[in-house]
């Protein structure tokens, strides 16, 4: 038996203003378009709501204090923080209580521990709970796995530009067309670029460009670029690996906003005009990979850790246009930074760009191994 703790990671941002759940404020549900909420009651010290209301606002049973959904029973205990799923033992940071013949839950239940246990199925957004549009999870029969390359930007946009001149869609297609290569001798890997010349793609595109010919649905998705600071030459270097999800560093957001720039290249409208970022909360069909790609980030992250000289920066995550879409486990490689001199001297040496090849195959190769078993494993779970 397994006892894993349910920590509260997220701020309770319930149906009322402030980070103190108050009297009379509610747990707002969304589930197939319709919005219901909950009653919050906050008499021992932490917000809780009515085991009863809770479940019928999420659409699942309640049956002898237990919650039946997806085909397993999770059990609650009174007076105890620890509640069963299965074989599992999991412990919420308040004790389950009864009030007035209610069995009231610690919303942290549902705020926190639901959304990371059934991530393909729940997701905490902008305030609320919401329930993703209902998917048929189909595991993998065939018998090769399609990764799309994306060298990014290119034709008239040519990224940023470094310090000695080097153009970042120069750098990208490099390491793209090595990073293909590389991968076209991995047994059971089929290849796709979104370019493979000096061409400008459109940010929609990227993602599901193969889809375009053959119907065939990408199975992973890495887009390359080459990082910068506004100030050149800069002593910043090194390697950064981003899934899409909302900035949590000031730095974060800034590279996002840069690489979105290139939009401008597209389109008349401004960033502030898409609000990209609330684009990305809404598409719930992308946020639907989102644990998937932070474990894709984990496998690049490991491979340049370890193949690399370059200082690895490690594994962030912010709103990348060029993520949006996707509709598989997606991320976006900065591969070193072009604002300064040395870095950039080293990224336009050939050797090192296949050097950051092997990374990033390596990386490919050794998510992929595990990718399979999970995508199974999950199969009818509502995981």
């Amino acid at each position: 038996m397994r006892v894993r703790p349910a920590s509260v990671g997220l701020i309770l941002a319930l149906g009322t203003l402030g980070s103190t759940p108050d009297r009379g404020s509610v747990l707002v549900v969304v589930k197939e378009g319709t919005t219901r909420t909950v009653p919050i009651q906050h008499d021992r010290g932490f917000p809780a709501a009515q085991a009863v209301a809770l479940v019928k606002a999420l659409g699942y049973a309640w049956i002898d204090d237990s919650i039946y959904m997806d085909g397993e029973a999770v059990r609650f205990s009174v007076g105890s923080p620890f509640f069963t799923v299965g074989q599992d033992v999991h412990q919420l940071p308040n004790p389950v209580y009864r009030q007035g013949g209610h069995l009231m839950i610690p919303v942290s239940w549902a705020l926190d521990w639901l959304p990371r246990a059934r991530s393909r199925r729940w997701r905490y957004l902008d305030g609320r709970l919401v329930a993703l549009p209902a998917t048929t999870l189909r595991p993998p029969k065939r018998d090769t796995w399609l990764v799309v390359i994306d060298p990014g930007h290119g034709g008239k946009d040519p990224g940023t530009i470094g310090v000695r001149g080097t153009k970042e869609k120069d750098l990208t297609l490099a390491i793209a067309k090595k990073l293909a290569k590389r991968l076209e001798g991995e047994p059971g890997i089929d290849i796709a670029l979104t370019r493979d010349r000096d061409t400008l793609i459109a940010f929609a595109d990227r993602p599901r460009i193969t889809q375009l010919d053959g119907g065939r649905t990408p199975d992973l998705f890495i887009s390359i670029h080459g990082n910068s600071m506004p100030k050149k030459p800069s002593p910043h270097r090194g390697i950064e690996t981003y899934f899409l999800a909302v900035a949590k560093t000031e730095e974060a957001r800034q590279v996002a906003l840069r690489e979105n720039s290139a939009i401008e290249f597209e389109t008349e409208a401004g960033l502030a005009e898409l609000e990209p970022l609330q684009f990305i909360l809404s598409d719930l069909q992308s946020t639907g990979n989102l644990r998937e790609s932070s474990l894709l980030a984990g496998a690049v992250d490991e491979a340049v850790e370890e193949t690399l000289a370059s200082p690895n920066r490690g594994i962030k995550q912010a709103g990348f246009l060029v993520l949006v879409g996707a509709s598989m486990p997606a991320v976006l490689v900065e591969v070193g930074y072009l604002s300064n001199r040395d870095e950039e001297k080293l990224l336009r040496s050939s050797s090192y760009q296949a050097k950051i090849a092997d990374a990033l195959a390596d990386a490919v190769v050794n998510y992929l191994e595990g990718y399979g078993r999970r995508v199974w494993s999950s199969y009818g779970s509502g995981r």
